[in-house]
């Protein structure tokens, strides 16, 4: 097995060279997010076993404890025992061959200064930031600009000065739907740590669970966990994690929908009596020949548990729950949901309406932000600011409600709203990750819409926050599911708005991947472990020609798949995870560097470009027979040979058309009926065997359709 994956990288290094040779020019650096910037000189700082680092500022141990991870790092990178054991804050020395200076000591929070300054010379390091935060930024993308030489590894001369473009750069992480281990977690804010993002948004509650310990109302996850849930201890510790790295974390308990698994420990909530437990929001089982239209409706007229606001022992249950979610959580915000709320449990109870006549509530969007006006109340008791999803909004809420836009729109009519109410914004559409786009979507997603002005823009918009829901993501995918594409949306937080070069972010974005890989995540180990399942740990080298030239299906296709597909066919909360739509990325790798390989070709006809183009289909074809031979004793295998014998005849369509043999209409033909999606996924490359065809390779669609 070691052997095997040694190939394997092997192999994948040398493709990954090969073309980052031909990409880069001298100049080029793997820095992402990029910064503001950059001023190159000639000539290199060179690390020997001399390098040491001085701290010159009040006392942080945020700070010193960032300089350790960085320095150990960087032993590791460099295999140079360095002479220092330990870094303290007295190792203050103005001549150290590396300086960290700094001028104050912050807490994490938003619109703490993060700006920093870099210089190296042939000699020197100078980090210099106003804040401790600031200098943690800096040794990020110090660290990003080491790299190897013959002459051993460096730093490229460099002046660097960088902030970031908007104060609020997130992560939202939905825990609830599937339950995201605590070594998880932090694991993704070792990862935000790198590409300078600032905030982790836990959803904690939807219908499928309550996932955080209460000593106030032990019920919550006694009843609405399933068992699955973070003590408070592990909160703390996680909070601590998070802030040492400059990160703040926003707890979101979703309500007044979405709340099935606060009912099931607390009934006396609801809107209407029923048997509550954990589950999926919708109960489809006994529905015979649903199709789309029915779900629909469904959803627009089906009463979903709701909680009840018109009683005053609702917010004597949430006042005391935010006293002690607000201890756990030290931040200064809040995040109570209120999305997708229908009404019709509301509208269906005669209390609520004669509730709604008493108080002149003229429908049930006014009641909800009659809810929300309150929440708003007991959270402000707690130094709490509140955020809420789009529908949150009403003229009538406080303009101190932070509203987060999530739905994509053609024409944005929201914001005007927003803004005309002296209210913030933080902006998630065209950010959500289990829509799983390609990075470069997400990458050309402008949050400023274009009837913003910049003065509306930085006054209303506090950032950006990509969105990782779970219906089909757990603890053993969540990595592959959020990495490496969340770093290309980092970068649209932090740096320029004119920062728009995909085929530029791509080359940076492969980089960025491994070094996410090497200190933080497990992207690459989970991938190669759900295959592993597969065929028993044997050899791995047909699974993975396969599935790494395989993507997932777009938007929320292989949701409603799921939904439209019977029972036996449709998950449940236990469902594992494990088949080739749950292991492949958003977005194949192989395929992105296949594709500037036939660009190149199709450019030039150099004929090396050629051959390597022959030698991957050649492989690709190969693979069939190799995969065949290893299904023989995996059942799974078996399952999905039809997807490994489309991707060896789409192979043999790319190598004819190479050779000048076959029908072009014919082959084209042929090529869109293997192209079908199967397994709930699709073979990557179908545009490039199409320009090997026709001669043309089409640009990249700036979009999807989500259905």
């Amino acid at each position: 097995m070691n052997d095997m994956k040694r190939t394997i990288f092997t192999l994948i290094l040398c493709w990954y060279t090969f073309f980052c040779a031909l990409a880069q020019s001298p100049d080029t650096l793997n820095l992402m997010p990029r910064p503001q910037s950059v001023k190159i000189a000639g000539g290199n700082f060179l690390f020997t076993n001399q390098f040491a680092i001085g701290i010159n500022g009040p006392g942080s141990e945020k700070l010193v404890s960032a300089v350790n991870r960085f320095y150990l790092q960087l032993g590791k990178r460099t295999a140079i025992i360095f002479p220092q054991e330990f870094i303290t804050a007295t190792d203050n020395k103005t001549d150290a061959p590396c300086l960290v200076k700094y001028n104050q000591t912050v807490s994490a929070q938003i619109g703490v200064d993060e700006s920093y300054e870099l210089n190296i010379t042939g000699n020197k390091i100078t980090l210099t930031a106003k804040t401790d935060i600031g200098a943690i930024r800096g040794l990020e993308t110090l660290y990003q600009l080491v790299a190897p030489s013959s002459a051993g590894y460096y730093c490229p001369l460099v002046e660097i000065s960088d902030a970031p473009r908007f104060k609020w750069r997130g992560l939202m992480i939905d825990v609830a739907r599937h339950f995201i281990p605590f070594e998880v977690l932090k694991r993704n804010i070792d990862a935000m740590a790198i590409v300078k993002m600032n905030v982790l948004h836990l959803h904690l509650s939807d219908d499928e669970g309550f996932r955080i310990e209460s000593k106030v109302y032990p019920k919550l996850q006694q009843l609405g966990s399933n068992g699955f849930y973070y003590t408070q201890d592990q909160i703390r510790e996680l909070v601590k994690y998070a802030h040492d790295r400059g990160i703040i974390i926003v707890p979101e308990f979703d309500l007044p929908g979405h709340c099935t698994s606060f009912l099931a420990a607390y009934p006396l909530l609801a809107s209407y009596p029923a048997n509550y437990k954990p589950a999926r929001r919708y109960n489809l089982d006994t529905i015979k020949h649903i199709n789309l239209g029915m779900v629909m409706k469904m959803i627009n007229e089906m009463p979903t548990p709701t909680i009840d606001p018109t009683k005053e022992s609702t917010y004597t249950f949430f006042d005391n729950f935010f006293r002690e979610m607000s201890g756990l959580f030290p931040d200064a915000y809040l995040h109570i949901g209120a999305d997708e709320n229908n009404g019709v449990a509301w509208k269906q109870n005669p209390a609520i309406v004669a509730f709604m006549k008493a108080k002149a509530i003229k429908n049930t969007d006014e009641l909800q932000a009659y809810f929300v006006r309150r929440l708003h109340a007991i959270a402000g008791k707690y130094n709490r600011r509140i955020i809420g999803w789009e529908e949150a909004f009403n003229p009538s809420v406080s303009p101190d409600v932070i509203i987060q836009k999530w739905k994509p729109s053609m024409n944005d009519t929201l914001s005007a709203k927003v803004f005309a109410h002296n209210s913030q914004m933080i902006i998630s559409a065209g950010y959500y990750l289990d829509h799983y786009l390609p990075s470069y979507v997400h990458y050309l997603t402008e949050p400023v819409s274009a009837n913003v002005s910049q003065a509306d823009a930085d006054k209303g918009i506090l950032g950006i926050e990509a969105a990782m829901w779970s219906e089909s993501v757990n603890g053993d995918n969540e990595e592959l599911r959020v990495w490496p594409r969340t770093a290309a949306i980092a970068e649209r937080m932090w740096s320029a708005e004119n920062v728009r070069d995909v085929d530029d972010m791509y080359r940076r974005l492969w980089e960025t991947d491994f070094e996410l890989n090497d200190r933080a995540i497990n992207e690459y180990g989970n991938y190669i472990k759900i295959l592993a399942r597969w065929v028993n740990d044997e050899d791995l080298n047909p699974v993975i020609t396969l599935t790494n030239v395989c993507s997932q299906l777009k938007g929320y296709k292989r949701l409603m798949s799921a939904m439209l597909g019977g029972n036996s066919a449709r998950p449940n909360l236990s469902s594992p995870m494990v088949g080739i739509a749950d292991a492949a990325h958003a977005e194949s790798e192989t395929r992105w560097y296949f594709r500037k390989s036939v660009a190149a070709y199709l450019k030039d006809h150099n004929q090396s470009d050629l051959e390597q183009i022959k030698l991957q289909l050649q492989r690709w074809q190969n693979n069939k027979a190799r995969f065949d031979a290893l299904a023989v004793n995996s059942p799974y295998l078996q399952t999905i040979a039809d997807l490994s014998d489309n991707l060896s005849g789409i192979a043999a369509i790319g190598l004819q058309a190479l050779n000048g043999e076959g029908n072009k209409d014919e082959q084209l033909k042929k090529l869109q009926q293997l192209a079908k999606p199967l397994h709930e996924v699709q073979l990557a490359m179908i545009p490039e065997i199409e320009a090997l065809i026709t001669g043309q390779l089409k640009p990249e669609p700036a979009t999807y359709s989500l259905f």
